[in-house]
């Protein structure tokens, strides 16, 4: 199996991006390193998906991506466990978190929306529980769009659209 790396000279850029990505993920976002919104563009997103591109490059073998995603969500400190808080889409429970560990949730989805997506940046494929989570992750953050920010709720809807055809 062939992988696609990011470069030096490259970056985020379809260049360096598996075919079936480019083909799937049409938007310029998906390239844009300095865009909040985007999977990559985020500071969780940015680390995890440079700790991913480096795991494909050390393992072999690579499985167990959705626990290699939450060894690395959980290495961040929090109070709560990622691997439960990822099934959450009850807002009052969303709410409680937040109170008791303000940036858990938003940095969870970030990592893994930049693991689901960066999965099929680097290999074109998809593992099926990543991709369930990831549109997890893509629904609790419009669930939480507080602000009704119109561009991120959009961003989030494109995003979950783009996901949910990927074959």
């Amino acid at each position: 199996m062939k992988y696609f790396f990011d470069t030096e000279d490259d970056g985020l850029a379809k260049e360096t991006s598996h075919p079936n990505f480019v083909k799937s993920m049409k938007s310029q976002f998906y390239y844009d390193c300095t865009d909040e919104f985007s999977p990559f563009g985020n500071d969780d997103g940015a680390d995890l998906f440079y700790n991913l591109e480096d795991w494909y490059r050390e393992k072999k073998l690579t499985r167990n991506i959705v626990k290699w995603m939450f060894k690395q969500i959980d290495e961040m400190g929090f109070e709560y466990k990622s691997k439960g808080c990822s099934e959450i889409l009850d807002l009052e429970k969303l709410n409680k978190i937040q109170e008791e560990d303000e940036y858990l949730i938003s940095s969870m989805d970030n990592s893994i929306i930049a693991t689901g997506f960066g999965q099929i940046k680097i290999t074109g494929k998809i593992d099926s529980k990543l991709k369930d989570l990831t549109i997890k992750a893509l629904d609790r953050q419009m669930l939480l769009d507080e602000d009704d920010d119109k561009e991120f709720f959009n961003r989030l809807e494109k995003m979950k659209s783009d996901l949910t055809n990927y074959k």
